[in-house]
């Protein structure tokens, strides 16, 4: 969003190297569209942590609704912002029903 380039994918997806997590690169921007509606949020959908269960599947043109998400941006009040933490809490959530 803030100037990334192609160039740059592999080097940002190293951060997070998680086999269950997916990382796509989307220079057109329709990933940022497509999740506004999805969220009811009055912005570009970017700097979004959304997590899934196994259960999620994106079929068709909308994306499936997180069952958690947080976020970092402005304007946005319907969502809860980024809390590390709190989201790791919830990872560790979603991940122990997978166990079950």
């Amino acid at each position: 969003m803030l100037g990334g380039r192609a160039k740059d994918v592999a080097e940002a997806t190293g951060t997070f190297p998680d086999p269950r997590a997916r990382h796509f690169w989307d220079e057109a921007g329709w990933t940022i569209r497509a999740f506004r509606p999805v969220l009811a949020i009055p912005v570009p959908a970017w700097d979004l942590y959304l997590i899934y269960g196994p259960d999620a599947r994106w079929n068709g043109a909308v994306p499936p609704t997180p069952t958690f998400w947080m976020h970092q941006l402005q304007n946005v009040d319907n969502g809860p912002e980024l809390d590390a933490d709190a989201f790791g809490e919830r990872i560790t959530q979603v991940l122990a029903s997978m166990a079950r």
